[in-house]
Parts: structure tokens; sequence; C-alpha cells
């Protein structure tokens, strides 16, 4: 009887061995031929013109495209994407499920005492859709602190987020949502009087919704007293030596002709590029301004 149960335990391990050898060999998020050539994880959120996908289904965006474009140059191949929402991008990376982040996700010292960035792609200024003629008059956060307004939509875990609580809005006045599919829900529906986003992202929302606009002027969030500008930037965990081979990559294909036409049809100029050019992200980090 002993003899029997030490021969199914060993059948049983035998099996699950198996099974997990076929797991590796067939999953799309497992990297399968090792060393420099490793296939990367690279973990998106859905916000458009960063990633988004087209009506075809085919995943494209200012970062994804600036991404592969440089593990082109790298000699690393097409990464597995990996779909996380923007709150949760951070907690993956960190967790090993994925090992870039490519969301359009702005370097911040906060972020980057967990995790390593990137020279930045390009630079962006802050963003606030409101409903088609701005009927509440906002140009500034610190205009959604008036009692009696609905809330500021945010992402939960954005600089946006940041932002609004140094312009002083409390808890109870920021709608913290996870996506900007719900922001934009819940400005329709009047459940937010606003929503605060990076420019681009905004713009691009502004072209599928009629009924929302652009509040401008709009002034500039601050940040240690100066315009808090924004520098996305892919995003490693520290000590991944592939940090430094896709950066040395973007130091030549950042800003050339060919990354100039790549993202204008997303938005971006060559002067948002010209901003960030060169900038390490120490220097952003330690709050320096180009």
């Amino acid at each position: 009887m002993r003899w029997h149960l030490m021969a199914w335990s060993a059948l049983v391990v035998g099996v699950a061995a198996a099974a997990l050898t076929l797991v590796a060999r067939t999953s799309p998020d497992v990297n399968t031929d090792g060393g420099d050539g490793m296939v990367l994880r690279a973990g998106y959120a859905l916000e458009a013109p960063y990633a988004y996908r087209d009506a075809q289904g085919v995943l494209q965006g200012e970062a994804v495209d600036t991404l592969r474009a440089a593990l082109q140059r790298a000699g690393l191949p097409e990464p597995v994407w990996v779909h996380v929402e923007f709150p949760r991008l951070i907690h993956e990376l960190q967790s090993g499920r994925i090992d870039v982040i490519a969301a359009g996700m702005f370097i911040t010292p906060e972020r980057a005492s967990q995790v390593e960035f990137t020279r930045p792609t390009t630079s962006v200024r802050a963003g606030l859709l409101v409903p088609k003629g701005n009927p509440l008059g906002l140009h500034a956060l610190e205009d959604l602190r008036r009692p009696g307004r609905a809330p500021l939509a945010v992402l939960d875990g954005s600089v946006e987020l940041a932002q609004a609580r140094v312009a002083g809005l409390t808890d109870a006045q920021l709608l913290r949502l996870p996506d900007p599919a719900s922001a934009l829900a819940a400005l329709r529906s009047g459940q937010a009087a606003a929503f605060a986003l990076s420019a681009p992202s905004l713009r691009w929302a502004v072209r599928e919704s009629p009924t929302l606009d652009m509040a401008t002027p709009l002034s500039i969030p601050l940040r240690d007293g100066q315009p808090d500008i924004g520098y996305p930037a892919f995003v490693f965990r520290p000590g991944d030596p592939r940090r430094a081979r896709l950066d040395q990559a973007l130091s030549s294909y950042l800003g050339s002709a060919e990354h100039v036409r790549s993202v204008a049809r997303y938005g971006f100029s060559a002067d948002d590029i010209a901003a960030a050019h060169g900038m390490d992200p120490a220097s952003r980090i330690r709050g320096a301004r180009p």
C-alpha cells in the first residue's frame, strides 16, 4: 500500500512538471529565447495617444511606436504586449509580471524612488477637458475648489491627481477613476465638472467627443514654484541592464526625422520633442527644467 502511494505521488509530480513545461513553451507571456534577445513583456494602459487600439484592433500610439523603433535599433525583438490598468502598472512591474512600462508615464521623484526611467521621449503640458463652451468658466485647477461644483475627474495614481492636491482640492472634490473611458463617461453625464489629463490625451478625446472641449486658456499647474511640465519615459525595474541598452538606442532615435514623423500623427510636435531632447531622467527627478 505504501509503495502504491509513493508511485502515485511520483506520477502526480511528473504530470505537473510536464504541464508546467508545456505552459512555458506555449504561453505568450513567458520569455523563451533568453539572453540579450529576451522578449520584453511591455505593459501598457489604454490612453490615447500614448497607447490604444485602432478600429482593426492594432495596438499603436506614441509610446508603442517609440518603443518598437528603439527596440529594433537595440537589436531586441517585438515585445509581448500586456494590458494593465494604469494604477497597477508599477505594481505589475515590481512583481515581475511585466518588464517595461510603455504608457506615457511621467518621470516623478516619487516613482523614481521605486523604478528606473529611460530618458524622456517628449514633453507634455497639462490639459483640462470640459463641456463644450466651458459653462463653468474653468481655467485652472483651483477653480474646482469653489463649493457646490461637481468633482474633478482624475486617473488614480496619475500626475494630475498629485497636481490637483497641490492646487488645494480635497478628496471630496476629486473623482478618482481607473481609466480615461470612465472619466469621459463621468464628464458627459455631469458626474464630474472637468477631467484633468495630459493635453495630448485630451486633444485626442475631443476628436471623438463633439460635446466636449479643452479649457483655454489654462493656467499650468505649478511644482516647486515652476510650471509642472510632464516628461513621459519608459520604465524598468531597478538594475535591469536592458534599460541602459534601450536608453542608448533612444539617444540616436529621439529627435530624428523618423521619430518626429512617427509621433506627429499623434499630436506631438517637434517643439514638444525638442524640449525633452537630451534630458536625462536624473535632471527631471531633481526638478530641473529644460
